[in-house]
């Protein structure tokens, strides 16, 4: 869904390039580098977009399913889990980390990479994943659910 602001600029460089056709050299280089800008804008709020976007989702998929596998190695959560991703090098490597509390009242810890495009399935995330409760190392894993 494009916003209102990258409409306006699309039609500003498109009114733009219409009115090019009859101006000097000088008013036609500045406009160039106003259109230029403008594209340079509008590209980065898309790739802004899409990186909240697959932050969003490797959120979501690790807060549900790092809650199955902490209840699988026995170390059942007492509520879910607070997840933080962060984009790195154009969704080419997510970071997570996330933390909870256990039933019996441990620190519980979830960490990990993936350099899996989020959404490629909604319910598993491929990378290099390690839990802790107390410091301690519960399980280690190459995907979050399946």
């Amino acid at each position: 869904m494009i916003g209102a602001t990258t409409l306006w600029k699309l039609l500003l460089v498109t009114a733009s390039l219409v009115a090019l056709a009859g101006c000097s050299s000088d008013t036609k280089a500045s406009v160039s580098s106003d259109v230029r800008n403008a594209g340079t804008d509008i590209a980065n709020g898309v790739g802004n977009a899409a990186d909240s976007a697959a932050e969003s989702v490797a959120r979501n998929i690790a807060t549900q399913q790092g809650e199955e596998q902490f209840k699988n190695a026995k170390q059942e959560l007492d509520g879910p889990l607070t997840c933080t991703a962060k984009v790195e090098s154009g969704v080419s490597k997510i970071d997570l980390n996330c933390t909870g509390t256990t039933k019996q009242g441990g620190a519980a810890e979830l960490s990990g990479v993936t350099d899996e495009l989020p959404g490629a399935s909604v319910t598993q995330l491929s990378g290099e994943f390690v839990a802790k409760v107390d410091g301690k190392e519960v399980f280690t894993t190459k995907r979050l659910g399946g």
